[in-house]
Parts: structure tokens; C-alpha cells; sequence
């Protein structure tokens, strides 16, 4: 807690994401350049499962997003290094930090509902109904016809789930190093899935690096941005049970029905919004509402 009372954030987190950014920048400006405007040019290379689709990147024929996409997308990545300083390690948060974590919330769990949704090409190369979306259209498969509401996807639910969790920390006193570190990590992760299109079931090989990229960065995403949150309630939980350790039970087994529901039912989009909406609601409920606070201390918040 010693870095809390000091109000001082370490020069360590700076450093990470400076990394994170430059190693990025660098990955995109040199190794990706090439896949993102070139790769898919072609019919036979935007043809998945028997279903062309007209523009995968989302830049064929306007080549020069890609430098202002790199460029944004940067900036999106040294923001983190705002929302820890002037959330986490604030005197005092002030009005436009928690509104600004409030709407972030509320849009944020809205906008990956609605992503769900989004029309997506079943296995037939027709559009999808219900009950495929249900079981094997997921996100990124829907980034395949929309690919900049799938960058926003991941950039939206990246930037709000960890902004929210650092106003938690904040507003409870709490502080984990490790929650903020692998917070990080997941939050960065999500944005080599974005940058790296699945293409369906024709995309399985896993000797392919931009496959492997793809799914490992989707995995780092959902487990490392979870972790901070199991972290806070297991401590919390453990020294003041109570509806703490209620929110650490359900919010774990709500992690665990997913995983079942991946292995029985299949990965899909509106699957894998359960612990995303989860994770929205209990930031909204823990950071937005005195569920949580004893009436002792509410004084002091």
C-alpha cells in the first residue's frame, strides 16, 4: 500500500508501456505493413469459407490508413500510461475521472453486445443465422466484414476494462503490482488480435505465425485483463468476506460456465461476451455504487 499513500506513480509502469508502444510501432511499421495492405489483394486470398469478402483490412484501394491507423492506435497504447497515473496514483480522482470511467463502462458494454450481433457469413457463405452466431461466429470472424468496428472492438473494451480497474483500485485503497502488470499485458495483447484477421476455419494452422499471434494475443486478452479483477476480490474477500467473497464466487464461476460453454457449445461472439459483460457490470457496480461499502466507511469515500 505504500505506493498508494505516496500518491507516486512507479517510473516502472511508464517504462513498460513505452516499451509496449515501441515494440508495437515497430512490429506494425515493419513486419505487418506488407500483410495488411497486400496479403489479401487478391479474390482467393478474401474468400473464406466460401464467402468473398470485399475488404478485410479495411484499406484495400486507401493504403495510406494504414500510417494514421499505426500512428492512432500508438497513441491508444501511451493512454494507458494516463489512466494508471491519474486514476490509480491520483490524490484524489476527481469528477471527469470517474465520469469518464462511468461512460466508458456503460458504452463499452453496449458496444461489445451490439458487436455480437453484427451480421457475419456462416460456413455456407450465407449470412448468418441466430444459432450460428450462437455457436461458432466469433468476434474476430465478424471483424472479417467489419474490420475497423473489430479494431474499436478491441481498443474500446481494452482501454475501459482497464481504466475501470484502476479506478477500483483506487477507490477501495488497493494495490497489486502483479494486477497492474498483467492487466497491462492483456490490455496490449488485444491489439495484435486486431491487427491479425482470423479467416474462419480455413485458418487453423497454427504453424502460421499470424495465426498463432492472432489466437495467443485473443487468450492473453481475456485471462490477463480477468486477473486484476480476481485479484482485488480474492484479497478483499478473504480479509472481509461478505459480498466480496459473493462477487470473487460468481464472478469466477461465470469464468468457468464460459470455459464449458467454449468446449460443449463451441467459441462465439455472443459466448464470448459473457465474462466481458460480467466483468462490466461488477466494475460499474463495485466502482459506482456503495453495494460494496460498509456504512462506516462511506464517510470516507
Amino acid at each position: 500500500m505504500k505506493e498508494i499513500e505516496k500518491r507516486k506513480m512507479p517510473k516502472a509502469y511508464a517504462v513498460l508501456w513505452a516499451a509496449i508502444t515501441a515494440a508495437y510501432t515497430v512490429w506494425m511499421t515493419f513486419f505487418m505493413r506488407d500483410i495488411v495492405l497486400n496479403r489479401y489483394e487478391t479474390e482467393a486470398e478474401r474468400t473464406v469459407d466460401g464467402y468473398l469478402y470485399p475488404d478485410i483490412t479495411g484499406m484495400m484501394g486507401r493504403h495510406w490508413l494504414y500510417p494514421i491507423w499505426v500512428i492512432v492506435s500508438a497513441i491508444t497504447l501511451l493512454l494507458f500510461i494516463v489512466y494508471i497515473s491519474r486514476i490509480l496514483y491520483a490524490e484524489k480522482p476527481g469528477k471527469f475521472a470517474k465520469w469518464f470511467c462511468l461512460i466508458g463502462a456503460v458504452v463499452g458494454c453496449i458496444y461489445v453486445v451490439i458487436y455480437g450481433f453484427l451480421d457475419a457469413p456462416n460456413k455456407q457463405g450465407e449470412i448468418a443465422e441466430f444459432s450460428d452466431k450462437l455457436k461458432y461466429i466469433t468476434a474476430s470472424m465478424i471483424g472479417l466484414m467489419w474490420p475497423w468496428l473489430f479494431r474499436l472492438w478491441g481498443v474500446l473494451a481494452a482501454a475501459t476494462v482497464f481504466s475501470n480497474t484502476m479506478y477500483c483500485y483506487r477507490r477501495y485503497d488497493y494495490n497489486s503490482r502483479l494486477g497492474v502488470i498483467l492487466g497491462s499485458i492483456g490490455s496490449a495483447a488485444i491489439y495484435l488480435t486486431i491487427n491479425c484477421p482470423s479467416l474462419g476455419d480455413d485458418d487453423k494452422d497454427f504453424s502460421i505465425p499470424r495465426c498463432t499471434v492472432h489466437w495467443a494475443g485473443a487468450l492473453i486478452f481475456a485471462a490477463f485483463c480477468a486477473a486484476p479483477l480476481i485479484i482485488f476480490l480474492f484479497s478483499k474477500g478473504r480479509k472481509e468476506k461478505g459480498r466480496f467473497l459473493g462477487a470473487f464466487i460468481v464472478f469466477v464461476a461465470l469464468l468457468a460456465v464460459m470455459a464449458v460453454l467454449l468446449v460443449t457449445v463451441g467459441k462465439s461472439a455472443i459466448i464470448e461476451n459473457i465474462p466481458m459483460v460480467a466483468a462490466y457490470v461488477l466494475l460499474i457496480s463495485l466502482n459506482f455504487t456503495d453495494f460494496y461499502i460498509d456504512k462506516a466507511e462511506k464517510s470516507k469515500t
